[in-house]
């Protein structure tokens, strides 16, 4: 039984747990944008995506409005390999993904994250490396 505030549907158990397998290899994500920015399209995010995910199976982005999206992946492998950047640059917003989770509303989440700019002054040159600045950053 689903229900809402003025209404109720029977639907089968069966096929709400159908529903919940399909989605399975499924992530939930955010843009955000820089201010003044102008959003991309779902086109031109799949789009920007695809050059950075070339090696990944067949997968799909769809709007759920508010900046949020939900990405369809054909295995968990792929799943893994998007989950383990946590934040992808797209240049010039930055695309957070977290993990699928059903009755997903846009409109009651709250904003934990935000783009941000940090000089860090007298970093030595050995620590320029990728991994530990995105090291560094997630501890801030």
């Amino acid at each position: 039984m689903i229900e809402g505030a003025d209404l109720a549907i029977s639907i089968m158990e069966e096929d709400y747990e159908a529903g919940i397998e399909a989605c399975k290899h499924n992530l939930h994500g955010r843009i955000i944008w820089p201010k003044g920015a102008t959003p991309l399209t779902v086109s031109d995010l799949k789009n920007k995506l695809s050059t950075m995910w070339k090696d990944l199976s067949k997968w799909g982005v769809s709007s759920l409005g508010k900046g949020y999206y939900e990405f369809v992946f054909s295995t968990l492998e792929d799943v893994r390999r998007v989950r383990s950047i946590a934040s992808w640059n797209l240049n010039p917003c930055m695309l957070k993904l977290f993990a699928w989770s059903k009755d997903f509303n846009p409109k009651v989440q709250q904003n934990v994250s935000a783009q941000v700019w940090v000089r860090i002054y007298e970093l030595s040159q050995e620590y320029w490396r990728p991994n530990i600045i995105f090291a560094i950053a997630s501890s801030i």
